[in-house]
């Protein structure tokens, strides 16, 4: 009996030690200006402050997995089928989700 109390422990304490642990990365804040607007550009459709939020956001919480990339690196495209995978994983949302994606698809590469 003490024996089995004691390699359950053992086991018990091997998986916890394993187990993946989330830890908060704290890096630098990195402040992207913002695109050039073109002059054929159109007026986003999105409030200012829904796009300033989501850029907040997209600083926080994408910065703690990548190195962030500016939202001019990729095309609006790319940065849906991006978003549509990494969004879930940063456990935003909805709201939070419609403030990244404003603020991505204001700056995105056209």
């Amino acid at each position: 009996m003490k024996k089995t109390f004691i390699l359950s422990l053992t086991i018990a304490l091997a998986i916890a030690a394993c187990h993946r642990k989330t830890v908060p990365v704290i890096a630098e804040r990195k402040e992207f200006p913002p695109a050039p607007k073109s002059a054929e550009q159109s007026p986003p459709a999105n409030t200012s402050e829904l796009i300033s939020a989501g850029k907040v956001l997209y600083q926080d919480k994408c910065n703690r997995c990548h190195d962030l990339q500016g939202p001019e690196v990729y095309t609006s495209e790319r940065w849906n089928s991006i978003l549509k995978i990494m969004m879930p994983r940063a456990r935003m949302n909805e709201e939070e989700k419609k403030q990244v994606t404003a603020y991505i698809m204001t700056y995105a590469r056209k």
